[in-house]
């Protein structure tokens, strides 16, 4: 990051400006914060193409189809002001290198970099069709290396740009070695340009050039027109696949999910682990220093005369539109009867620990790595021992395997009484006990299963596996468990399925979340019906929807719902992309999926929540307990469904990034990330908020988020690959396992629990450990 130079602006809207990370076609970007401590990169649109009211408009259109469109693999839109006297956009930031800086500094990139970066790009751009984009200006420079795979930026807005060149005078916006043919000859462009420009840029980062540089602007696309690419330093694997991208004619090419396919069909997607090589890996974490963490101030709490932490009082702001054609009131979160009045509550100023991250190998996952310093709890020398957050829970007792099966990684993994089911992107496997196949694999239609955005890919109900769909015509199978085959479907006529997930079922109804695509009608006299997004109740006792419910437009990266373990009420959390509160609303099941009240989420002052980090599950256990939701920020609160009204919150001041209740409900464990290479676990007495115990494990210092389990009298802890079994009373480490051939960053992850077994993915296959860590 380079000084601020004279004549940049200090501010833009809410963010303080810090240093110039670049420039662009369209202007200057710049690292920004806000008073609440969120990092995003700030594009600070050219003085020349403000001046210019056609480019404004579509600036201003082109920023509202980008912030549906953001997604694991974007920087995704968290502000913009296309109105302002000079536009400006602003980006998570995601601590990484472009592309063509990695070549300028290593040059070519190897095999198993390339076959990630290839498969990672296209499922982006699956992304960006499917959100009716055309990124237009795919390139080495908008392409980011991450830890966890790479980053397409700056789609949606090249179009703008690109319209504006067009009438403006000795400007060109967009790199021609990178165009498509049909870009070149200002013919129509469409989703195929885009893979034409992937397959450039992975020849690029083969060779360290583009396959048509070389000469003027003029003669490089006229290259691009008339001229086969020069793809010697493809590899093998990759070649044909590369040529068939950049084909001339747009209907020669392979959409982005045939290239995900191909490159799996010729040896995996991504590697597993570390997919950059050293070098790159350096240059990452030091991209990640510039947002290095702020101190937090101290907490201003306070304790009542009764012992008990009081609750927090409402943040401002009008409701957004909730669930159903019926939207309750917003309500003010006051607090339980007898309490005294609600404290205040102070901004949070959130630097990152090691960096922020946008977690999954190549085509996972999206998460949030902990933006916040050390706690400020109680001192160590203050606190009783076992209430000490950084007490050790580790254990130098290793578990010993009791089985492995080879097994492709599953992005899911189920336990019943006598089955463990593996669900891949593409399969579904059930095992016994003892690692032998019962049954599969069969065919699964969920792609991106790792993301895990808006619920869960599979779920066990009664002697049923229920699985969604992706890409098809409907959105939920019936899977009999004994034999693995489809006993029935469930989805709209007419109406394919664009993506669906799993929330979770309660009170024997399964819940189907995703997006339908539009109805167009055949004949004159047909009805055309715009996509839309849905929550659907499924009573599997009839085999049909119970009831649906619209849900309004938002990308899924910001919105999920909570499916808890008893009761009528769901949760809907949505959060902050457009400067407003994060917000929690309630569907009630037992009135068609109607809403009774709307509020803003606890924490909002923090910009992180619940939904932000995109915890590991979602279901009951993970979202609820004593009869109460269960939310994580800056504080773990306890939600009363019926009203939306605060019960509790922990004292801790901490960011919260996963949870999980004890079956009887009388203890939640949280879990978060210190910033300095530890995972603290907190167990809260769910009766009042109060700490029953804490600790910490040692992970990397740029540890995703933690998951948490709890089954067979055991707690189980996974970071990065490794599980930890505490002792739920006490928290202490009864052992671990190092599993290794884990996706380290998925946010979906692979962990099986109960039934006095653990399955996790290893470096040789699927891992069976008994609870008790001995192999006997």
């Amino acid at each position: 990051m380079k000084p601020l130079e004279p004549g940049d602006p200090l501010r833009l809207g809410p963010y303080t400006l810090q240093g110039r990370l670049g420039t662009g076609g369209m202007g200057a970007v710049y690292l920004g914060r806000s008073a609440g401590g969120r990092t995003v990169a700030v594009k600070l649109v050219r003085p020349d193409l403000a001046g210019d009211s056609g480019f404004r408009a579509r600036f201003r259109a082109e920023v509202s189809a980008a912030r549906a469109a953001s997604s694991a693999f974007t920087a995704p839109v968290v502000d913009a002001d296309p109105d302002g006297p000079v536009p400006w956009l602003a980006t998570a930031f995601v601590p990484g290198v472009s592309l063509q800086q990695a070549l300028d500094r290593s040059g070519p990139l190897p095999e198993t970099t390339l076959r990630a970066l290839t498969a990672g790009v296209a499922e982006e751009l699956k992304n960006i069709h499917a959100a009716r984009l055309t990124h237009r200006d795919l390139k080495p420079s908008n392409v980011l290396l991450a830890l966890d795979g790479p980053h397409v930026i700056d789609f949606g807005i090249a179009r703008a740009a690109d319209g504006t060149a067009l009438t403006t005078a000795g400007v060109v916006l967009g790199t021609p070695a990178f165009m498509s043919p049909e870009q070149a000859l200002d013919e129509e462009v469409g989703p195929p340009a885009d893979v034409f420009a992937l397959g450039a840029t992975v020849a690029c980062a083969a060779s360290g050039a583009s396959p048509f540089s070389g000469g003027t602007a003029l003669e490089i696309m006229q290259r691009v027109v008339d001229t086969e690419p020069e793809l010697g330093s493809v590899p093998a694997s990759l070649r044909l696949l590369v040529a068939a991208c950049l084909a001339k004619r747009p209907q020669d090419r392979p959409t982005p999910a045939e290239i995900v396919a191909a490159v799996e069909r010729s040896g995996g997607a991504a590697a597993y682990g570390n997919w950059l090589p050293p070098v790159l890996i350096a240059a990452v974490e030091e991209a990640a220093a510039v947002i290095g963490p702020l101190p937090l101030p101290a907490p201003d709490l306070i304790t009542s005369s009764t012992g008990l932490t009081e609750p927090l009082a409402a943040a401002g702001g009008p409701p957004p539109a909730g669930p159903g054609a019926t939207l309750g009131p917003t309500v003010d979160l006051r607090p339980a009867a007898g309490r005294t009045e609600p404290l205040s509550r102070r901004r949070l100023l959130l630097g990152i620990g090691g960096g922020l991250l946008l977690a999954g190998a190549a085509g996972s996952a999206a998460a949030l790595v902990l933006r916040h310093g050390p706690t400020t709890a109680t001192t160590p020398s203050a606190a009783p021992a076992a209430t000490d957050p950084s007490r050790s829970l580790d254990t130098k007792v290793t578990a010993t395997p009791i089985w492995t099966v080879p097994s492709e990684p599953p992005a899911q993994i189920l336990t019943t009484k006598d089955k463990v089911i593996a669900v891949g992107e593409k399969q579904i496997w059930a095992y016994d006990r003892s690692g032998k196949r019962v049954w599969g694999p069969i065919a699964n239609t969920i792609n991106d299963a790792k993301l895990g955005t808006g619920g869960l890919s599979a779920l066990v109900t009664g002697d049923l596996l229920f699985t969604a769909s992706h890409l098809t015509d409907h959105a939920l199978s019936a899977i009999a468990l004994d034999t693995g085959k489809t006993a029935w479907t469930v989805g709209k006529p007419g109406r394919p399925v664009q993506v669906a997930w799993l929330p979770g079922a309660l009170n024997g109804i399964v819940y189907v979340t995703g997006s339908l695509d539009a109805a167009i009608p055949t004949s004159g006299s047909g009805t055309y019906t715009p996509p839309s997004d849905f929550l659907w109740a499924v009573d599997p006792s009839t085999r049909q929807i119970l009831w649906e419910t619209p849900l309004g437009s938002q990308s899924w990266l910001t919105r999920r719902i909570l499916v808890p373990s008893s009761g009528t009420r769901l949760l809907l959390t949505s959060s902050n992309t457009d400067r407003t509160a994060p917000k929690l609303t309630d569907i009630d099941t037992t009135g068609g999926g109607r809403s009774n009240w709307t509020q803003n989420a606890p924490g909002a002052s923090t910009i992180a929540d619940m939904s932000d980090f995109l915890v590991p599950f979602n279901d009951g256990p993970h979202c609820s307990a004593n009869g109460l939701f269960l939310y994580a920020s800056d504080h773990l609160y306890a939600v009363d469904p019926a009203s939306g009204n605060l019960v509790w919150h922990t004292r801790q001041q901490t960011m919260f990034t996963s949870v999980v209740a004890a079956p009887d409900g009388k203890t939640a464990y949280a879990a978060c990330t210190d910033g300095k290479g530890n995972t603290q676990v907190h167990a809260v007495d769910t009766s009042n908020g109060e700490i029953r115990w804490a600790g910490s494990v040692p992970v990397s210092l740029l540890a995703p988020i933690a998951a948490l389990q709890y089954a067979d009298g055991t707690l189980y802890l996974w970071v990065s690959g490794k599980l930890w079994a505490l002792d739920p009373a006490t928290g202490n480490g009864r052992w671990t396992y190092e599993f290794g051939g884990a996706d380290q960053y998925a946010v979906s992850i692979p962990l099986g629990t109960g039934g006095g077994r653990v399955y996790a993915m290893g470096d040789n296959g699927l891992v069976a450990l008994n609870a008790t860590g001995k192999a006997g």
